[in-house]
């Protein structure tokens, strides 16, 4: 029997998997002047949709460095990284205090489901790969901070996703077997790691991760929601089920 609701932060509960594209994008475009359009940034962030920032980081300067390393006047890797993270948080950190921008891309389904396993007393739980001051500030922003029984971000845990390792530390902490708990991610990595640790995983896509997450092969159909207004019965009527096996 279900007993635990796992949420990921960025793309399931708000969309800031396109803020966070947007911010690399800009930040590319200005260290290159230009040269790297921002359009060209995004085409690519897919693949590293659900990492973590030093995850991302690394493979986006290994995908540009050329073009990065001729305008920053250096061939270190570790520079051009550093320079990236450093403009990238510039841009972000903007954009997350713009409360009415960030309000724009609250993900109203998602939102609609916690509140109502909330309420229907289930342990609601974030797992993100965000860092703690980013996820308190979003969820707080949401006003669900406070409703959460546990919150968990890539600073609790040495690995990140597609690693189990957050999903892992989440059932110990609570107290519960895998199949008790039901995921709810957006990215392919993120259904890795829920899968890897023998969880329930729904995944609710979004323009940056749909083609990826059907492409991937990872989850049947019937777990897989592109029409979110869908997403509330079919959760329940996973939970229904399960209670019917047992």
């Amino acid at each position: 029997m279900i007993k635990a609701i796992i949420f990921d932060l960025d793309g399931t509960l708000i969309q800031t998997e396109v803020l966070k594209a947007t911010s690399y994008a800009q930040a590319i475009n200005q260290l290159t002047q230009g040269d790297i359009g921002e359009q060209i940034v995004l085409d690519s962030f897919g693949q590293f949709v659900g990492l973590s920032r030093k995850e991302v980081v690394h493979g986006l300067t290994q995908h540009f460095v050329t073009e990065l390393g001729n305008h920053l006047k250096t061939s270190n890797l570790q520079v051009i990284q550093e320079r990236l993270i450093e403009k990238r948080l510039e841009i972000y950190r903007a954009i997350l205090e713009d409360t009415e921008r960030l309000s724009k891309h609250f993900c109203p389904f998602t939102l609609g489901l916690f509140h109502k396993v909330h309420a229907d007393n289930f342990r609601v739980v974030l797992a993100t790969m965000s860092h703690l001051p980013e996820a308190k500030r979003i969820t707080s922003i949401m006003g669900v901070y406070e409703k959460f029984d546990l919150i968990l971000t890539r600073d609790d845990v040495s690995k990140g996703k597609p690693h189990p390792e957050i999903y892992e530390k989440v059932r110990t902490i609570l107290g519960l077997r895998p199949e008790a708990c039901l995921v709810i991610e957006d990215s392919v990595n993120g259904i890795k790691a829920g899968l890897h640790a023998g969880m329930h995983v729904f995944a609710v896509t979004n323009s940056v991760t749909r083609e990826s997450v059907h492409n991937c092969n990872l989850l049947p159909s019937a777990y897989i929601v592109d029409s979110l207004g869908d997403l509330i019965p079919r959760v329940y009527g996973f939970i229904e089920g399960q209670k019917k096996i047992l």
